[in-house]
């Protein structure tokens, strides 16, 4: 880590012993105006986000943040914000959906960035949803410093590493950005926990299906592409009970309920969407009421049993370390809780 002060010298000439004396005491003063500016600007270092070097404040006071998967860490450590886009961050964190001083920058599909200017941040840390507002925040602010945390994501913004390796990268870098290392260490521990226990208790005889509920329909999370739950499968090495193409997209694949109950799974790995949309509105049902209602789902081996595994309810809102590890502590519980029956 890089500490730079940045620091201004006065000179003065003298061309006799009055005019010494007279500038010895402009000096005085120039110096202390000096010294005003340093403690105002601040030390900065450098850290490493996903674009490269980035120097930013030693101690960042007016952060604004964009990212939806550091909230819950930031919101932990009770970092204040300036501006973020509260529409987008979950009711459960109350912290930022109290602070009526945030300048809300609105959804990633409208922003207002007018409210990020407005409210003088000295650090942007970005990414995910925001990720394609990078440029247009550096032109609006180009002396702010601007984090961006797109680690793993190639030019069209899709996954080239394993997410449990940009999950922890964001918790590190950000653990840093916020002298929280000890914290981040933390975070990260509990997540490689989360995943042995769950690894060491899964009987790699029994397939598995990741599914994503929204507004009443049931959709296809493939293996490692698929939203959320598909990474899941890498991480666990959960063998699948239907390998078809799919995509990243929020609302999942279109697959019938019948291939699902074709596939006949062991196991149902289930992201509710609408739980974590308050603007679902009527349509909104609960995942595991749309899949009991499912008549051609009730004998397919998961259902039956009761071997049903439901994300965070939040979780589409927030899919950060601290959502995935305990989703995957909800997958060890039923796991282990299968092999003692």
């Amino acid at each position: 880590m890089r500490i730079t002060f940045r620091r201004t010298t006065s000179r003065a000439l003298a061309v006799s012993m009055t005019a010494v004396l007279s500038m010895g005491a402009l000096a005085a003063c120039s110096s202390d105006s000096s010294d005003s500016d340093d403690s105002a600007s601040g030390e900065t270092r450098t850290v490493t986000d996903a674009r490269g070097e980035v120097e930013i404040p030693a101690d960042p006071e007016r952060v604004a943040a964009f990212d939806n998967r550091i909230f819950q860490v930031l919101a932990d450590w009770d970092i204040d914000l300036v501006s973020a886009p509260v529409t987008l961050i979950p009711d459960t964190i109350e912290k930022y959906h109290d602070d009526t001083e945030i300048h809300d920058t609105g959804s990633h599909r409208e922003p207002n960035l007018e409210e990020l200017v407005a409210a003088d941040p000295d650090l942007i840390v970005t990414g995910y949803r925001y990720a394609s507002q990078y440029d247009e925040m550096k032109e609006l602010l180009p002396d702010t410093p601007i984090i961006d945390l797109s680690f793993g994501e190639d030019a069209e913004g899709e996954a080239n590493q394993p997410l449990e390796e940009t999950l922890k990268q964001i918790t590190d870098l950000i653990g840093e950005v916020f002298g929280k290392e000890d914290e981040a260490d933390a975070l990260v521990a509990d997540f490689d926990e989360a995943k042995e226990r769950a690894k060491a208790a899964y009987n790699p005889e029994e397939t598995v299906m990741g599914v994503i509920v929204s507004g009443g329909d049931i959709s296809y999370s493939a293996p490692t592409t698929g939203r959320s739950i598909g990474p899941v499968f890498d991480m666990l090495e959960l063998t699948p009970s239907l390998e078809r193409d799919g995509s990243s997209n929020h609302q999942g694949d279109d697959i019938s309920v019948e291939a699902i109950a074709e596939s006949s799974p062991d196991w149902l790995i289930v992201m509710d969407r609408d739980a974590a949309v308050s603007s679902a509105g009527e349509d909104a049902r609960p995942a595991d009421e749309v899949i009991a209602d499912s008549e051609a789902l009730q004998n397919v081996p998961a259902v039956k049993d009761g071997n049903i595994v439901y994300f965070p309810d939040d979780f589409y809102t927030t899919e950060d370390i601290e959502a995935y590890t305990t989703a995957l502590n909800n997958i060890a519980d039923a796991f282990e809780a299968n092999d003692s029956k």
